[in-house]
Parts: structure tokens; sequence; C-alpha cells
């Protein structure tokens, strides 16, 4: 599956994608937001989790390992 194929999918396909077949290989804080980072089939997905109010924001797809450079 590419980036594209995944972000084609409804949200809930992309949460079972996400769910069934990643792996998490990271977190950060920044401001507001726990950041998890997790690998699927050839790139990498972002969960922004809101600390405050404890709900999913944003998740962000890239296949750039420069954007690793976060978690390093």
């Amino acid at each position: 599956m590419t980036i594209e194929e995944f972000y084609d999918l409804d949200e809930l396909e992309q949460h079972e994608e996400l769910w069934d077949l990643s792996v998490q290989i990271g977190e950060r804080l920044e401001g507001d937001f726990k950041i998890i980072l997790y690998q699927i089939h050839s790139f990498y997905i972002e969960l922004y989790y809101h600390i405050e109010y404890n709900c999913l924001r944003k998740l962000y797809a890239f296949d750039d390992t420069d954007e690793l450079h976060y978690y390093l």
C-alpha cells in the first residue's frame, strides 16, 4: 500500500490498517500534543493526540526519512 492509497481509505479503514499492520517506533511531545510515530508498509504515520482533551486531532503520513530527525 502506498501513502496515496492509505489516504484514499476512509477514516475507519485508515485506523483499522494502522492498528492491524503498524509498529509503534517512537513518540515525542510538542506543545499540547503527544505525537506517536508508527511504521506501516513503506511509510510512516504520526498520530497527534491532544494531551488536555485526550483525543486524536491529526494523522500525518510521510515516506521521507529526513522527517524522522525529531525522533533521533
